[in-house]
């Protein structure tokens, strides 16, 4: 008997026959942060069976602010992609909140505080621009946040998007969800003596920064990054979207803010320091105006790569081990539409982005 399901790939939604009576190799889905769970449900909307290795230590995801930011502030350039990611990330987490019955975007914008007055004419010259229509304006007075509470003397601009995915619901209710379903999830770390024979489930490899121990890809250029952040608690300051300058401040509800990142390419653990507490102290002030506590400091490593693309692909000798990895920090934009497509590549025969093909990399195996 044939039955059907709509799913999302990398060209949209798409509606696909099955044998409701086949029997599935279950895939092996390695590692339970931002990459796993969007992966896992890029199988699951296509009726795939899979387990998960979840080592419960994807330090990465748990401490992200989770922000879709589609603008590079620095030049002033849309991010890598956005005009395709941002409309898929958006339709695809939709799609999972349906799933679950639970908000896991915010659907908050994000307003930038200008630094000076050329970054305030930049702007206004890019929200004339027709490419920049649907990602930059200027906000209306009351938008605001208060002038005693934030310093603004040239200005604030709104970054329109879905807002923010709040990355511990994210990976707990998908969790919850997929056991239900009666996925099997393996707290522990995987282990890479386990023999991965042709013809044997896929194994996926989602791992973030763990890759440095997985000796199959190893050999690609990671360049890991770690990142710090504070949650504060104020009562004199209330803004209910993100606000940027060097930093962001995200409200998290109760008076309590998540404020950050950091960025270091020198310290390889997710250790806390007292070096990026001051540097997040520095920046949170020098644009503030409102008294806070320090309630929390947490530190964690992206997973990076040295070319700022991600990692796709069968490995170049092991065909049932894939590599999905490499999102770093614009990983919840980037994460839905490469995960389709590389489960498209996998199931159906469809093509990886040469730019995010681990093949540009092939020369570092060799």
């Amino acid at each position: 008997m044939l039955g059907k399901y709509c799913y999302l790939s990398g060209s949209g939604i798409r509606l696909v026959l099955m044998d409701e009576n086949s029997s599935k190799k279950e895939h092996v889905v390695v590692g339970w942060g931002l990459a796993g769970a969007v992966l896992s449900w890029q199988l699951y909307f296509r009726g795939e069976k899979f387990q998960v290795y979840d080592s419960l230590l994807n330090h990465s995801t748990r401490v992200a602010a989770g922000l879709v930011n589609p603008i590079v502030f620095k030049r002033l350039t849309k991010s890598w992609n956005a005009d395709l990611l941002l409309p898929y990330a958006d339709e695809f987490y939709t799609k999972v909140e349906k799933e679950l019955g639970v908000q896991l975007v915010s659907r908050k914008s994000i307003y930038r505080v200008f630094a000076s007055i050329e970054e305030e004419n930049n702007w206004a010259s890019k929200e004339g621009d027709d490419r920049f229509n649907s990602y930059l304006t200027t906000p209306v007075k009351g938008e605001l946040p208060s002038e005693n509470q934030v310093s603004f003397p040239f200005g604030i601009g709104k970054v329109l998007t879905i807002g923010c995915l709040d990355p511990n619901l994210f990976l707990d209710e998908s969790k919850t969800f997929f056991e239900r379903k009666g996925v099997t999830f393996i707290p522990h770390s995987y282990d890479y003596n386990t023999t991965i024979t042709t013809g044997g489930p896929n194994h996926f490899y989602c791992e973030g920064v763990g890759v440095r121990d997985n000796p199959l890809f190893n050999y690609l250029p990671f360049k890991p990054t770690h990142g710090e952040i504070l949650i504060i608690k104020t009562d004199q300051f209330s803004f209910d979207h993100i606000l940027n300058k060097k930093m962001f401040i995200k409200p998290l509800g109760d008076n309590k803010y998540l404020v950050g990142a950091t960025y270091n390419w020198e310290i390889n653990e997710p250790i806390i320091t007292k070096e990026a507490k001051l540097e997040l102290i520095e920046r949170l002030n020098a644009f503030t105006n409102f008294e806070y506590t320090i309630v929390e400091q947490k530190a964690g490593i992206r997973p990076t790569v040295s070319d700022r693309r991600p990692l796709l692909g069968r490995h170049p000798d092991h065909e049932n081990s894939i590599i999905f990895n490499g999102l770093g920090t614009k990983g919840v934009m980037i994460a839905p539409y490469y995960a389709g497509q590389l489960v498209d590549s996998i199931l159906e025969g469809g093509l990886i982005d040469p730019e995010v093909d681990i093949k540009r990399y092939q020369k570092h195996k060799l």
